[in-house]
């Protein structure tokens, strides 16, 4: 049952350790996992064990306050789900919470939850971290495993913690991989390709660069002229495994959204060589990608291209300058950065190498740092 609009259902529990919220479509043993989609809750069936990442983060002595809520199926950037309700953005309740992390972030940012878990398949951590003003974590495809997560895109779906700071980030990892730890940022080269496009708010790549200046950052101006093609590869990609992962969904459309039933049918229309063409645009991703970082221990670019759009104003587009990371399976650190201009805040994604989540933190840390001095 719907309880408001963040949470699908709370929990009690007793102890000190971290507070932690679950996105609602990693199991909870005990629990129903219902995506948030009408098409699962009709079968409530509650989960049998705990998802890795929830029995490692008990283990460690985590409070599991709840199940949150999400885009439908996890299918939808925005956080908007007409079934469940909408999440409504901690900064500006008119502006969408992004998703499909929706819940989580939004959990976080009021303080509901130390850590929030959110699973990012083509930005659904990195752009409601952005929305809500907070910080989140595309972790490399493959370092974090989703199994008992509700499938959406095997390839590219991963699985990562959101909080309020960097600090928090580095806790949400360690409940998902006990023994991590964040590198001494004394260690880690503070060097970055700056990834340039055209159509960025002017206000928020100065905002960055400031940001990055200030923590010392040695940047080179980088362009991908590639990045359109990587773009459309990881969403057919997603198109085309989403389809055969939430098929039998179609069943039931009077207990789905319109636009899944659309979007999960469309998967359907991608061609196996379609599939084979965009598999070797990410390994030709990866290795571009890889050439950066021989270079520049980081790669930096903004979250999302402009302002959260308005709840009555939500276009496509919002995981423009996230999905093809998920292509090229790259960790990346979504960072809020005020905005030189007193905009609406801007986010900051920082971008490491494949497995290197300890280095990417400790960077994070430095320019979180920065961005608090000022």
């Amino acid at each position: 049952m719907v309880i408001d609009a963040t949470w699908l259902l709370r929990l009690e529990t007793d102890g000190d350790g971290p507070r932690l919220a679950v996105k609602d479509c990693i199991d909870v043993a005990g629990t129903p996992t219902t995506a948030a989609c009408p098409a699962l809750m009709d079968d409530p069936a509650p989960a049998a064990a705990d998802a890795p990442v929830v029995e490692t983060a008990r283990r460690q002595g985590a409070r599991i306050v709840g199940k949150t809520n999400l885009v439908e199926l996890c299918r939808h950037i925005d956080g908007i789900n007409p079934w469940t309700g909408t999440p409504t953005n901690p900064i500006d309740p008119e502006r969408v919470p992004g998703g499909s992390s929706s819940g989580s972030a939004v959990a976080v940012a009021n303080d509901e939850a130390d850590v929030g878990y959110g699973t990012d398949t083509g930005g659904s951590v990195r752009v409601p971290a952005a929305c809500c003003g907070i910080t989140g974590l595309k972790t490399t495809a493959g370092r974090v495993p989703t199994h008992g997560v509700v499938e959406f895109s095997r390839t590219l779906d991963t699985v990562g913690p959101l909080a309020r700071d960097v600090a928090g980030l580095a806790v949400g990892m360690e409940l998902m991989e006990p023994g991590f730890r964040q590198a001494d940022a004394s260690g880690v080269p503070l060097t970055a390709a700056r990834l340039r496009f055209a159509d960025v708010d002017p206000g928020i790549d100065t905002s960055l660069d400031a940001v990055l200046a200030a923590a010392g950052v040695k940047t080179v101006d980088v362009t991908l002229p590639e990045w359109e093609s990587w773009v459309a590869a990881a969403n057919d990609i997603m198109g085309a495994e989403g389809y055969w992962a939430q098929r039998h969904l179609l069943d039931r459309p009077d207990l789905l959204e319109e636009r899944d039933v659309e979007s999960i049918g469309g998967g359907a229309r991608i061609k196996a060589g379609r599939v084979a063409e965009c598999r070797r645009i990410g390994l030709a991703a990866r290795s571009r990608l890889g050439e950066l970082l021989a270079d520049h221990a980081f790669l930096a670019l903004p979250t999302l291209r402009a302002e959260p759009p308005r709840m009555d104003d939500v276009r496509p587009g919002m995981t423009y300058l996230t999905v093809p990371l998920n292509l090229a399976g790259l960790p990346a650190v979504a960072l809020p950065v005020p905005r030189t201009d007193g905009g609406f805040p801007a986010s900051l994604q920082l971008v490491g190498a494949w497995y290197a989540e300890e280095e990417l933190l400790a960077a994070a840390a430095v320019l979180e740092a920065a961005v608090a001095a000022r």
